[in-house]
């Protein structure tokens, strides 16, 4: 916990190395969420076929998706949504400028009911 998942299509792939991005969001997670940095977990996938609106190749998508243990505020979410698409924003600046990028954020809970995780005790609970 968190989990993070980066999706994007091809044809924005940035210069930048992942970890770059990764790194912000973890530190966000930290700071804005109380989130401890090493529990933070992230992964990109780059999608080589997807098709978007028309189909116009320069058409690109790039979705961050958050998940963590539940009992925030609705607001801390807000705010980490808002610092990660700023991250996401930075991060795929060059693309930004020259394709029809979308780029999205989306922060889940997850159930403490239904998360279970080794070693015991690396788990925090919000109040």
């Amino acid at each position: 916990m968190p989990q993070i998942h980066l999706e994007y299509s091809v044809n924005c792939q940035s210069d930048k190395t992942c970890a770059i991005l990764f790194k912000q969001i973890h530190q966000t997670l930290a700071s804005v969420g109380g989130i401890r940095i090493d529990n933070c977990k992230s992964r990109a996938i780059c999608h080589q076929e997807f098709y978007i609106a028309d189909g116009d190749p320069r058409h690109a998508f790039a979705h961050l998706s958050i998940r963590f243990v539940e009992g925030r505020s609705e607001a801390i979410k807000e705010q980490i949504g808002i610092d990660c698409l700023e991250h996401l924003k930075q991060f795929f600046e060059k693309q930004v400028q020259n394709l029809k990028l979308q780029l999205t954020v989306e922060i889940q809970d997850i159930h403490l009911s239904n998360y279970h995780k080794y070693p015991e005790g690396t788990l925090t609970k919000q109040k």
